[in-house]
């Protein structure tokens, strides 16, 4: 072996040993968080009422399929600024710019909360509507238990989708302090935590916001609720669309697949759709068990 090829060696180790470096600190980075919010929330859950009784194992498996599911996305995130550099390039970013100052930034903030909103609802219908996304989406609904390790039950490329398309296309259309965009990711962060919570909610704010009661209809493995409440943070696109079902006030459906298929281990999670692929699996798919 000559200097020459050491050396180059030398430099590809060098650069493996780096790429795991930034591979490492980026899953900390994302696995941290989780940690944290779910230690906050499920201590929350525990201290109140369930709506429907709590199962330990099915939420384990949750948390372990999260883990993989950002250590996974860690690796690949790097992928993602390439799609974003496109998409800037082609259609600029920044059109609308806000006035300095707290009337400003609040305005900035809403407006970004209900872009991003609607975007997050036309996506979410979307992945209901193509077989090819709802053999992802597939993944989350499949849980026949509801509670808040259900947050991080999504088919490992779909986080990576929205980070490479959904995200961009606000920063296309705003021009915003990096305070906004931090606000506004800590606003989802909670609330689709929130969201999947095994507990009840109060019916006096049911339409402003998303709550618990509201998403498991999303989730319920029964006709009636099929395609219904879309909405990530506002039900007001629900309303909009006619796709809004206000739950009964002590309403608490089973949720789950109506065929009931769920994966048995982290390898069938990691590869649910091509697991799938052999089976009949499209939206319509979601019926009640017979």
């Amino acid at each position: 072996m000559t200097l020459a090829e050491r050396n180059n060696g030398g430099d590809m180790g060098a650069e493996l040993v780096r790429f795991l470096e930034e591979i490492s600190i980026r899953a900390l980075l994302s696995v941290a968080p989780m940690c944290v919010m779910l230690l906050i929330m499920i201590s929350l859950e525990r201290r109140v009422t369930p709506a429907r009784p709590r199962a330990s194992g099915p939420a384990w498996f949750n948390v372990r399929y999260g883990i993989v599911m950002l250590v996974l996305n860690s690796a690949l995130q790097p992928l993602l600024p390439e799609v974003s550099l496109a998409l800037t390039r082609t259609l600029g970013a920044g059109w609308i710019s806000f006035e300095e100052g707290i009337a400003g930034w609040c305005l900035a903030l809403l407006a970004v909360l209900l872009t991003t909103d609607l975007l997050e609802y036309l996506i979410h219908r979307a992945q209901h509507a193509f077989p090819v996304l709802w053999k992802m989406h597939e993944l989350h609904h499949s849980a026949e238990h509801f509670d808040v390790t259900l947050t991080y039950r999504h088919f490992w490329v779909e986080p990576l989708l929205r980070a490479a398309c959904l995200f961009p296309l606000v920063g296309v259309l705003f021009k915003v302090p990096p305070s906004v965009g931090a606000a506004a990711a800590i606003i989802f962060l909670i609330n689709n935590h929130v969201a999947h919570m095994n507990l009840r909610y109060s019916p006096r704010f049911a339409l402003l916001i998303q709550h618990p009661q509201y998403h498991r209809l999303h989730h319920s493995r029964h006709e009636r609720d099929r395609n219904k409440n879309f909405s990530n943070l506002f039900p007001l696109w629900d309303i909009l669309f006619g796709t809004l079902r206000r739950p009964e006030s002590d309403e608490f459906v089973d949720v789950g697949l109506g065929s009931g298929d769920a994966p048995h281990s982290l390898w069938q999670a990691l590869l649910w759709p091509w697991c799938r692929m052999r089976q009949a699996s499209t939206p319509l798919e979601r019926v009640p068990r017979t």
